[in-house]
């Protein structure tokens, strides 16, 4: 047999790969099937991290983009007890690890490594890797990349050129429809790097103005359940409450109340269809929540990450969530 009549060399062996990157994740063969298709089905596994104190304690607060000194046991504490928590509702917790030393040089890199959610985003095909707005957080996205390389998360896409984009700016609001918002975190280049992975995978996209004075989209928006947002609709412009209703949603206006900006309430994690785990110390949000039919599975105090300028959303990287379903490329 000649070289040509090899498989080697695409003889009658040969077997050309079939299907996409989106049926290898769901077959889970060639890479773990964790996947995302919709922000309100049952979470099954998440990812956390708590910086070292070498991290938290290299520069004065505001230079670290924190509100005040964050104490790292304190934090570390916080973290094992949101950790215990998800482990509680039978979800998966993965930690990232911490920068290489090596990797570290004068960087500031990793004291903010703790709101993981703006590390990546998850789709129904792999992962798009971040790249981080502020060049206190430059470099974080290495700890989430060694994190989906060890656990076996394709990378689909990882912002490039003058992009910028945080994961927390994406929500998948159905299966066939994803928002991205867009601000200081997520620029027009970063957007559009995003939106063409979500397209590529059959899914529609709109975009959403992040307001002055919030991080992410994630801030004024939730996805409660396939039919039912929560959004801060005081802050979010007319026009895009507008394009949120027409897409079908009904909405739960949440006010601005010193419970929301100042002690985060909105910073909830949701955890399945109408089901979310809170912050401590919100109860008029709580109340409003169960009102409209949404379960409160858990409320834990997490002053530290409120110390850091987050809560337990950014402290939350969603890996898997059950398959809604769909037609994904």
């Amino acid at each position: 047999m000649g070289l040509r009549g090899s498989s080697a060399y695409h003889g009658p062996g040969w077997q050309p790969r079939q299907g996409t990157l989106v049926d290898d994740v769901r077959a889970g063969a060639h890479w773990r099937s964790y996947a995302v298709d919709a922000d309100w089905a049952p979470l099954r596994a998440v990812a956390l991290h708590s910086p070292s104190a070498e991290r938290l304690d290299q520069a004065p607060p505001d230079v670290l983009q924190h509100l005040d000194r964050v104490d790292a046991a304190a934090l570390e504490m916080e973290i094992d007890v949101l950790a215990a928590v998800y482990r509680g509702l039978g979800i998966e917790v993965h930690m990232i690890p911490p920068l290489r030393v090596s990797s570290l040089g004068r960087s500031l890199a990793g004291a903010n490594a703790m709101y993981a959610r703006d590390l990546f985003w998850m789709t129904p095909g792999g992962a798009v890797l971040s790249r981080m707005a502020s060049v206190v957080r430059a470099g974080e996205e290495a700890q989430a990349f060694a994190l989906l390389a060890s656990i076996g998360v394709p990378v689909v896409r990882s912002v490039s050129g003058t992009g910028t984009f945080e994961g927390a700016d994406a929500l998948s609001l159905r299966p066939d429809l994803v928002a991205i918002g867009y601000g200081r975190r997520t620029n027009p280049q970063g957007l559009a790097q995003a939106a063409a992975i979500a397209e590529e995978q059959g899914r529609h996209v709109i975009t959403v103005a992040v307001p002055d004075g919030v991080q992410h989209l994630l801030g004024v928006v939730q996805v409660l359940d396939e039919d039912l947002l929560a959004v801060r609709t005081e802050l979010v412009r007319p026009e895009d409450v507008a394009a949120l209703r027409n897409e079908g949603f009904d909405l739960l206006s949440v006010a601005e109340s010193e419970e929301v900006r100042e002690r985060l309430g909105f910073n909830f994690v949701v955890v399945g269809p109408r089901t979310v785990v809170m912050i401590a110390g919100s109860p008029g949000l709580e109340q409003l929540l169960t009102q409209h039919g949404v379960e409160v599975a858990a409320s834990i105090a997490v002053p530290q990450l409120l110390r850091g300028a987050g809560g337990i959303a950014c402290a939350t990287a969603v890996l898997s969530r059950d398959r809604v379903g769909g037609e994904f490329r």
